[in-house]
C-alpha cells in the first residue's frame, strides 16, 4: 500500500485500512476535494480521479510530482537539512512552479510535526521541527507516486465547486479540517488564509446531501462531536472510531482521539477488503 508523500495535520494515514472497508466495491470517478496528504487516494489508486484542495501550493506540488518528478528530485536532494537553511527557505518566495514545489515540500518535511500552517496573510509560519533525515525523499517513492497520479486530474478551489460535476455512482470522499476545540483536541483549521469555519461545515453537510440525492456515493471523516454530527440526516450512517492524533509536541503524547466515519450508503456489502 503506497503511503502519502507529505504528512498533513488531520491526515488519515493511521485510519486508512479502516476507511478502505467503507469504500464502495465499484464506482465511477473518485473525487477528493480536500486531498491533503492523500492517504486514502494513494492506498486506493483509482483508475479515474479528480483531486483538489484549496491550498494552491499543495496542488502545485502534486502537479510537479505528476509531470516533472525527476526535475523535482534533482532539485530537492541538493538542499541541506539544517535549521538555518530551513528559515532561509521559509523566507524564499519563488514564483515558478518547480521551485514553489521544492519550497513547499522542504518546509512540510522539516517543520514541527510536519505541520503545514499559514497565518491570515497566507504566510507559512511553522518553526523548524528539529528532524535530521538522511534523505528528504527517495527517488523510488517519488516515481511510484508520480505513476499513481498519471491518470488523475488536479484542481484547486473550494470543495463545492470541485465536486459539482460528480454524478450517479461516482465516489466522493470528504475529509475537512476539524473545528477548533473538537473532541479530544484534534481540531486544526489553518491550512489556508481563510481557514475552515462552522459555516463551512454546514455547507459541507448540505453539499454531501445534494450529492447523495444524485446517487453519488459519499463518505466523510469528521470530528466526533454532537454539533457536527447533527448536521447529517438520519439516513446517513455514522460510526465513531478511535485513532491517534498525529499532532503533539512529543510522539509519546499523541493522544487517542475519536473520529466519525459518515457514509450516505450502507457500507455493509459495499466495502472492500484492505490490501
Amino acid at each position: 500500500m503506497d503511503s502519502p508523500l507529505v504528512r498533513w495535520a488531520g491526515g488519515k494515514r493511521l485510519l486508512t485500512n479502516k476507511l478502505l472497508r467503507y469504500v464502495p466495491e465499484k464506482f465511477g470517478t473518485y473525487y477528493e476535494p480536500m486531498i491533503g496528504g492523500g492517504a486514502l487516494f494513494f492506498a486506493l489508486k483509482p483508475a479515474r480521479a479528480i483531486l483538489s484542495d484549496i491550498n494552491q501550493d499543495l496542488m502545485n506540488f502534486y502537479g510537479i510530482v505528476k509531470r516533472r518528478p525527476r526535475a523535482f528530485y534533482l532539485r530537492i536532494r541538493r538542499l541541506r537539512v539544517h535549521k538555518k537553511n530551513y528559515y532561509s527557505v521559509r523566507q524564499w518566495n519563488p514564483t515558478d512552479p518547480l521551485n514553489r514545489a521544492v519550497r513547499f515540500f522542504y518546509l512540510a518535511r522539516l517543520s514541527w510535526n510536519g505541520l503545514y500552517r499559514v497565518n491570515r496573510a497566507g504566510q507559512f509560519n511553522v518553526p523548524f521541527g528539529g528532524r535530521n533525515p538522511r534523505k528528504l525523499i527517495s527517488w523510488d517513492r517519488l516515481r511510484v507516486a508520480s505513476r499513481s497520479l498519471q491518470t488523475v486530474k488536479l484542481r484547486s478551489g473550494d470543495f463545492e465547486e470541485m465536486v459539482r460535476r460528480a454524478k450517479r455512482n461516482d465516489f466522493v470522499y470528504l475529509d475537512p479540517p476539524y473545528p477548533k476545540g473538537a473532541t479530544d483536541g484534534n481540531g486544526f483549521a489553518r491550512y489556508s488564509a481563510t481557514g475552515f469555519k462552522t459555516e463551512d461545515h454546514k455547507r459541507l453537510a448540505a453539499c454531501a446531501q445534494r450529492l447523495a440525492g444524485k446517487g453519488v456515493f459519499v463518505m466523510l471523516t469528521e470530528a466526533a462531536q454532537k454539533d457536527i454530527l447533527r448536521l447529517y440526516p438520519d439516513h446517513f450512517k455514522i460510526e465513531v472510531v478511535r485513532t491517534r492524533s498525529l499532532i503533539a509536541a512529543h510522539g509519546d503524547y499523541r493522544r487517542e482521539v475519536r473520529e466519525a466515519i459518515i457514509t450516505s450508503y450502507d457500507p455493509k456489502g459495499k466495502g472492500r477488503s484492505s490490501p
